[in-house]
């Protein structure tokens, strides 16, 4: 038997101690095994069913909860809206009970994973992750609102995030707290006109004025959080809860342009319009699904263009973009860490001058080759071992010149002489090389005198083979690509 304290905070604390469910406690047939947490409303377990063995977990309301006043239909409300909606992002309640101390209590499936507010406390969540997260909790809501019910509680606390076996890169969503659900058009009241329902700095304008709540609340609370996912802190913040509340109701929220400067422009307008004062101003779940979708079709282009040409090394942090550094002066943020960069000037300029000296490369190797192939067609072997050299053709507006000097024993075939005609020289041969004249003059010969002897007819010119040329593949920019 416990042993009863007078004072009050002795009397707080016994209470608190019979509010624990030890392990091996029962609820039900439900077997206590260790507790996974526990809130300002109540404390969750992880339970096994004695009998199956189905592993679950279970909630149950605080003992100091328990007054005049207390609704107790509250936590059956949450299980007959969950089931009511039935959507795979919303969690699962397939029991109801009540404890040997009055406490109601609702067991659901039991979620291996993280609150998306300790996922944000771990580091910055990319702009993709938070739109396929939130896209999640549209989808859930557009099913609630459906169904005639408002969340009216909407935070980071309350989205759950497990593995997702279908892509291990995006996790699944499961919506937790419906306890304060409101069923639109319900017959029984389970919270008085005018009473205060929610967390502060989540609240919609008429969620802080006590007044009807509809499924426009939900959208401004959606938009405070992903506000907060995308830009890193809430749009209102103060020491308070009531100036919290009271900046819900006047004050503008700062631009998000201001936080991120290179934030996409449809994203803007869409957390502006999320946070506005009057329901009617604000867009429907659907649209948000619908802005949110074409949010990330612009972050993928930006970052398709961002990964052209994939040869270049990613530049320094300080030259990524979509940086952004909070009004508090914390350090700068990367968009996408894992994003290609923007090419820096100085590889630009480096890969200007590679192409251009490798066209210049080129252009050389075009002529040598150019002028091999010409040397080799026009040197041909007559029947009787004598070396005929043909002379080279001539440039446009400049006449050839053939110079003949002695040399090793060969014939010339001059340019004027008839085809048949050949003049051959004594021990003393002669050489042709080719002199540039003079524009505009005549190619002048300059030979030696020669004992003319006889030479049988020369034989027919054989065509050499032409190695093919490479040329250079040069960009419509001009720049000389190397890697194709």
């Amino acid at each position: 038997m416990k042993t009863m304290v007078s004072t009050a905070g002795g009397l707080a604390g016994a209470l608190e101690c019979s509010d624990v469910l030890a392990p091996g406690s029962k609820a039900g047939p439900w077997l206590v095994e260790r507790e996974l947490g526990r809130g300002g409303m109540g404390a969750v377990y992880a339970v096994v069913h004695e009998e199956i063995g189905k592993r679950a977990a279970l909630k149950v309301v605080h003992q100091r909860l328990l007054v005049p006043g207390f609704n107790s239909d509250r936590m059956l409300l949450e299980a007959k809206v969950v089931n009511q909606v039935g959507h795979p992002n919303i969690v699962d309640i397939f029991e109801t009970g009540t404890l040997a101390d009055h406490r109601p209590y609702i067991v659901m499936e039991r979620l291996e994973g993280q609150s998306l507010a300790m996922r944000a406390d771990d580091g910055k969540i990319l702009p993709d992750l938070a739109i396929a997260i939130l896209l999640q909790i549209c989808d859930a809501l557009i099913a609630a609102h459906a169904a005639g019910v408002v969340h009216r509680d909407l935070k980071l606390d309350n989205v759950f995030l497990v593995a997702n076996p279908d892509d291990p890169s995006t996790p699944r969503v499961k919506l937790l707290d419906w306890g304060i659900a409101k069923v639109i058009n319900h017959d029984v009241k389970h919270t008085i006109d005018g009473q205060l329902v929610g967390t502060p700095q989540y609240l919609s304008p008429e969620q802080a004025r006590g007044h009807l709540v509809t499924p426009q609340s939900d959208v401004y609370s959606l938009g405070v959080m992903a506000y907060e996912l995308f830009l890193e802190q809430l749009p209102f913040e103060a020491e308070t809860a009531a100036e919290v509340m009271a900046m819900h109701l006047r004050a503008v929220p700062p631009p998000p342009s201001e936080l991120w400067p290179d934030v996409p422009a449809p994203l803007e307008d869409l957390l502006l319009a999320m946070l506005a004062k009057q329901p009617d101003q604000r867009p429907t779940m659907p649209a948000v699904a619908r802005a949110l979708e074409v949010v990330r079709d612009e972050l993928m282009r930006r970052r398709l263009a961002h990964d052209f040409p994939r040869h270049v090394s990613a530049a320094p942090a300080e030259s990524r973009p979509f940086r952004r550094i909070s009004s508090a002066g914390l350090a700068a943020t990367d968009l996408a860490a894992s994003q290609p960069a923007l090419e820096p000037l100085g590889t630009k300029r480096w890969q200007f001058a590679v192409g251009a000296f490798a066209l210049a490369a080129s252009a050389m190797l075009f002529w040598i080759s150019h002028v091999g192939d010409q040397a080799a067609a026009a040197a041909t072997t007559s029947e009787a071992g004598e070396l005929r050299v043909a002379p080279m053709p001539e440039r446009v507006g400049t006449p050839a010149a053939v110079t003949v000097e002695p040399a090793a024993p060969q014939a010339v075939e001059r340019e004027a002489s008839p085809p048949g005609e050949v003049a051959s020289a004594a021990p003393q041969a002669l050489a042709a090389r080719a002199i540039p004249a003079t524009r505009g003059e005549p190619a002048a010969t300059r030979s030696v005198p020669a004992r003319p002897v006889a030479s049988p007819r020369p034989a027919p010119r054989r065509p050499s083979p032409v190695a093919p040329r490479r040329g250079a593949k040069v960009d419509p920019d001009g720049t000389f690509d190397v890697y194709r």
